[in-house]
């Protein structure tokens, strides 16, 4: 939220609002296992499997720059290739209907503007080689830091669809409520609910569902709002693409979870029982990783519960499937003190 907001805000002694996500609907618990090392350092991995106890995984670098993709052994070290500069940042993949594999990635421009674009991928003794690159004209301006990490599925009826992070707020002038609205806002919560939200204090359920209910009267974005404080105003957006090829898409309409929450990653893509790993962004740190469910990979509950301790910083997570309930899980862990550096990729397992 930006310095308008806040100061509104605080004008109600609400400067303090944290509104918790919603509830999951459905009972299933789960589990991470702490990460273990893997000797790969950067963010942003995409993980295939090569057979059950080996997977390649893509990711950044680190400090050291470019793309790499590492050959990770069950229970051993990761051994790294570079990538040529073709396959761009955020690298993501799936396997079509026709067997066929397609890569996305996104581009950057010399004027910093970014845009996915995607390539078919094949694959000769483990080296992956793209194909004509085609930009699918899902962009952002240079001013739109907190954008991309794109996460591609297929759905249940082949077609492919696109799950990234969005903020169109950021280098544009963010939301700013009205007049009209900041009355609404304390007229509904009242003195007393403003200063019980302006102390800190960690939320009930009941408190938190009165939060969001006033502030969807009040026509604020939940967005606005972040998922666990002021700063965070990420959202996970989504296009479907409009045949089984996956190189022409269509945006889904809306959000597909606000509060800021980022990085993306479905892990099950069931009809009925959609999962998704997610991480909360680095305006709020710690980040945390989460588990969200949804019945339709458009409408998503993320569980209250993290994954993840408050200890370190924790994103940029991705599974590989290795039973009917249970998931390898690469993500990119920092120290609690230097979000934005010594990103180390480990390793966990996950249950449900």
């Amino acid at each position: 939220m930006n310095a308008f907001v806040i100061r509104c805000l605080c004008a109600l002694s609400i400067c303090g609002l944290v509104l918790a996500a919603t509830p999951v609907a459905h009972a299933a618990s789960f589990n991470l296992t702490k990460g273990s090392p893997t000797g790969m350092s950067g963010v942003s991995p995409f993980a295939t499997p090569v057979d059950t106890t080996t997977d390649l995984v893509f990711h950044s670098a680190g400090e050291a720059g470019g793309w790499l993709m590492s050959t990770c052994a069950t229970g051993s070290q990761c051994t790294s290739l570079s990538l040529p500069q073709e396959f761009g940042t955020d690298y993501t993949q799936v396997t079509l209907m026709d067997g066929t594999q397609r890569a996305y990635f996104v581009i950057v421009d010399a004027d910093g503007t970014k845009e996915i674009a995607t390539a078919p991928v094949t694959f000769t003794n483990g080296v992956p080689t793209l194909g004509t690159t085609s930009r699918l004209g899902i962009q952002a301006s240079a001013g739109q830091r907190a954008w991309g990490v794109p996460d591609s599925i297929v759905t249940p009826e082949g077609l492919v669809r696109l799950y990234w992070v969005d903020n169109p707020g950021e280098g544009s002038g963010n939301f700013q409520p009205t007049g009209a609205q900041r009355k609404c806002l304390a007229t509904a919560l009242g003195r007393k609910g403003a200063e019980q939200l302006a102390s800190g204090k960690k939320l009930t359920p009941a408190k938190a569902k009165e939060a969001a209910k006033a502030a969807k009267k009040c026509k604020i974005p939940a967005s606005a709002l972040g998922a666990r404080g002021s700063r965070s105003t990420e959202s996970i957006v989504s296009a479907t693409s409009t045949d089984t090829k996956g190189t022409s898409f269509v945006p889904d309409a809306g959000y597909r979870i606000t509060r800021g929450y980022v990085d993306s990653d479905i892990i099950q893509a069931k009809s009925g029982d959609w999962l998704m790993l997610l991480s909360t962004g680095p305006g709020e740190p710690p980040q945390r990783l989460f588990i969200a469910t949804s019945r339709d990979g458009l409408a998503w509950k993320v569980k209250r519960k993290p994954l993840t301790p408050s200890s370190f910083n924790a994103l940029d997570p991705v599974a590989v499937q290795t039973g009917p309930k249970q998931w390898r899980v690469y993500y990119a862990k920092s120290p609690k003190k230097t979000p934005f550096a010594n990103h180390q990729i480990v390793v966990s397992t996950l249950t449900r």
